[in-house]
């Protein structure tokens, strides 16, 4: 599968971040490999944005939402928060 073939191509990188952010909170953390999954789609998708975008510039928490895979595996309420700042911004960017 090409690095950028999980989401439709989009000229906006708002609207290809969102819908990534989307399919991420979607995917299950409960096992060790599960959260390795995760964390393969999570570098394809930054590679993605670094290729396409390279210019764009996400919220803060996005970060730890991309590095924090691990800690929401095992702490629900962490991942709950996180899940909600995530839908948060990407009701923002929907907005744009």
């Amino acid at each position: 599968m090409p690095p950028d073939a999980s989401s439709p191509p989009s000229s906006s990188p708002g609207a290809y971040l969102a819908a990534e952010l989307e399919r991420l909170m979607a995917l299950p953390l409960a096992t060790p490999a599960e959260v390795a999954h995760w964390d393969e789609e999570c570098a394809t998708v930054q590679r993605t944005l670094e290729r396409r975008f390279p210019h764009f510039e996400f919220e803060h928490e996005v970060w730890h939402f991309f590095n924090d895979s691990d800690i929401r595996a095992r702490d629900a309420g962490y991942c709950e928060r996180q899940h909600r700042l995530m839908s948060e911004y990407v009701h923002r960017l929907c907005r744009r």
